[in-house]
């Protein structure tokens, strides 16, 4: 009876896999329609330059409130008066989101000034580039504390309320690094890994405890990106996103609830199809021939 019942399950799970496929390639034919964010509360970080000062701007065009969190204040500022300039309503706080107690204390301000956040976007996130044995261990933590803690800090403080009003999604910056590794950039794939890592596993829980239908979450998984904050590495085939392109990508994905959006859209695929099939130094061939090249720009900070 027992080997009956294996041979039974195994049949159940071929049968959901060959569903599951036909589902997915289903919306790939025919992708969900975009729902509309009029009116809903966003909090971006990382919102006064590159992708999240690109997202910021246009889920302003798409009707949103936007709450504009980055350290940097005048870049954050600068940022809500091009949102308001062309009509939209934001508001920009300083905080520093690798401190728990610091993003409590702002959320309160916002809850108090403008109101519950219903779609959150971690965005915020900084790079070393340096050779592994040179990277300091404060400059470490801090990569840590800011691609991949925050993350914790943040959606505590906000997945709480949205799961309480049953509403809310999340949008994750992560990036491609998360699926593989690269030379000079070690603590930043490792960081990466980590935040898709939290992202798949709460996405889950979410799923578990029955919160999935409304409270959605979407990874935006990009290639290398025009953000400034990588400045020297060679990239001999494609080309180099643009952050505008990068965020209206990871927006419609959003719109659509997408649970993962990579860009180029078939480049996830690509990696995890040359990491489980390919034998390892065909794999390392392949990263060869690709032409990325990242130099050092690393300076100690700490």
């Amino acid at each position: 009876m027992g080997a009956l019942k294996v041979i039974l399950d195994l049949f159940q799970i071929f049968f959901l896999i060959i569903y599951h496929y036909i589902v997915a390639a289903f919306k790939v034919l025919v992708p969900p329609k975009r729902k509309s964010i009029e009116g809903e509360i966003a909090l971006v970080t990382g919102a006064g330059h590159g992708i999240g000062r690109e997202l910021a701007l246009e889920l302003s065009k798409l009707g949103a409130t936007v709450v504009l969190w980055d350290v940097n204040k005048e870049n954050n500022e600068k940022t809500a008066k091009d949102i308001k300039a062309a009509g939209g309503k934001a508001f920009a706080y300083t905080c520093d989101i690798t401190s728990s107690s610091k993003i409590a204390s702002v959320a309160n301000e916002v809850r108090s000034n403008v109101g519950e956040v219903t779609i959150l976007v971690n965005n915020a996130g900084i790079i070393n580039c340096g050779p592994f044995f040179e990277l300091t261990e404060p400059d470490i933590r801090r990569t840590f504390e800011v691609n991949t803690l925050s993350h914790f800090w943040m959606m505590k403080e906000f997945v709480t309320s949205m799961i309480a009003n049953k509403h809310g999604h999340v949008l994750n910056v992560i990036s491609m690094a998360a699926f593989t590794g690269a030379t000079m950039m070690t603590d930043y794939c490792a960081s990466k890994h980590g935040a898709y890592g939290l992202f798949v596993s709460l996405r889950d829980e979410l799923r578990r405890d029955g919160h999935s239908e409304y409270i959605k979450m979407t990874a935006l998984c990009p290639m290398f990106v025009d953000t400034g904050l990588i400045k020297n590495f060679t990239l001999t085939h494609g080309r180099v996103l643009t952050a505008n392109e990068t965020a209206l990508a990871g927006i419609d994905g959003m719109l659509r609830n997408y649970e993962l959006v990579s860009v180029p859209s078939w480049i996830v695929y690509f990696a995890r199809i040359s990491q489980s099939i390919l034998p390892r130094n065909a794999g390392l061939e392949l990263a060869k021939k690709s032409g990325i090249k990242v130099e050092s720009q690393y300076k100690k900070q700490s």
